[in-house]
């Protein structure tokens, strides 16, 4: 496992945490990882980036929820 790679994998658990979700999904590639976690509502932004601290963080629309994407340092 990568350093950046365990990086994404603790700064995710903290943001699930922040988020009380009770799961997230890791998303893993050669070229680089990413972290989706599925929400209804994003009640404190400032809050979710202090949170991921500094990682690239991208905002989904999808039907019935929000997907919040993490990805892992220096692959995007």
């Amino acid at each position: 496992m990568t350093a950046t790679l365990s990086e994404l994998i603790d700064i995710a658990y903290r943001v699930k945490v922040f988020l009380s979700l009770g799961s997230y999904e890791l998303h893993q590639y050669e070229d680089g990882s990413f972290v989706d976690f599925h929400v209804k509502k994003i009640t404190d932004i400032n809050g979710l980036l202090k949170a991921a601290s500094g990682l690239e963080v991208r905002f989904f629309a999808e039907e019935n929820f929000i997907t919040i994407r993490l990805f892992e340092k220096d692959c995007y």
